[in-house]
């Protein structure tokens, strides 16, 4: 079941819902019950130590990745 982000119209409260596919209409507003609602984008964020995003990028003052700002 996928997880989706809702905004409700009435009283513009933003929540997320586990839905089963091809039952959107049934989805309420967790906080007023409305269901004047509507899907939204959700934002996501990217995980991880970081260390594979410092590796991929590389230091203009430096060529072997050996200087302080490439730690």
């Amino acid at each position: 079941m996928p997880l989706y982000e809702f905004e409700c119209s009435q009283c513009r409260k933003r929540f997320e819902a586990l839905v089963r596919l091809g039952r959107e209409a049934e989805v309420v507003c967790s906080a007023c019950g409305s269901p004047k609602i509507r899907k939204v984008c959700s934002s996501f964020g990217i995980g991880g130590g970081g260390s594979r995003l410092k590796a991929a990028s590389s230091c203009s003052t430096c060529q072997g990745g050996t200087c302080s700002t490439c730690r």
